[in-house]
């Protein structure tokens, strides 16, 4: 099991629209697998970590979910070209968002962080990161207690 910082970007994606859904499919840009735990970072507006999830299942093609997921593209998504692949998630805890959440950008920063948080990161090649952001979320009630 890993666990990655994946950010998620509010501007062409509405993603507090994905997780109010049932089932929550994510686009997979790194090598993640069944029971991995995702830390799903908004950038700005929010600068925050959001949302906690596990990962359910990879490898799914966008054609198999697309009418279910294009809801959510605040832009049109092409039907030609090369398929993206997704892993649906279940999320098990949302992140109130707060201008001085401890989950925030600058509290990321000086826990470990290191550059713009432009692609997934796996934790466990930032302990100090990671075991920040373990306490951290430690302290919020998880959604299936």
């Amino acid at each position: 099991m890993a666990y990655w910082l994946i950010p998620a970007n509010p501007k062409f994606y509405d993603v507090f629209g994905a997780f109010s859904e049932a089932d929550t499919y994510w686009p997979i840009n790194v090598n993640v697998s069944i029971a991995d735990t995702v830390y799903l970072y908004l950038t700005a507006p929010y600068k925050q970590i959001g949302f906690v999830c596990a990962v359910l299942e990879t490898n799914i093609d966008q054609e198999s979910i697309l009418e279910r997921i294009r809801p959510f593209f605040k832009k049109e998504i092409s039907d030609s070209g090369k398929s993206k692949l997704f892993m649906k998630v279940k999320t098990i805890s949302t992140i109130p968002v707060d201008n001085d959440s401890l989950l925030g950008l600058e509290y990321l920063k000086h826990n470990g962080l290191t550059g713009m948080l432009m692609g997934a990161r796996k934790l466990e090649n930032n302990p100090s990161l990671f075991t920040y952001i373990k306490g951290v979320c430690n302290e919020f009630r998880f959604n299936d207690e």
